[in-house]
């Protein structure tokens, strides 16, 4: 099914992560995050953010993390940000 979206989307030069269903990570500087085609949350403290998305975890981590939006496939995040891992 992977192949076939893909194909897909580069047959018909559609972006992957409508096509796919997969994540949008846009990083702005060290203070915000949006991220986008998100499946939920799964831990949220001042440091460290994990955020479900399909076929695994994002993880931020830093100081003063807060969520400052959280929509059903939409979040933003501020703080001061240490790293964006893939988990």
């Amino acid at each position: 099914m992977r192949k076939l979206s893909e194909f897909i989307a580069d047959t018909m030069r559609m972006p992957k992560d409508v096509v796919m269903d997969l994540p949008r990570v846009s990083v702005c500087g060290d203070r915000e995050i949006f991220i986008e085609n998100h499946k939920g949350l799964v831990e949220y403290t001042d440091t460290e953010i994990r955020v479900k998305m399909r076929g695994g975890i994002i993880r931020v981590s830093g100081t003063s993390l807060r969520i400052v939006v959280m929509e059903y496939d939409r979040m933003v995040i501020n703080g001061v940000f240490k790293g964006v891992f893939y988990d």
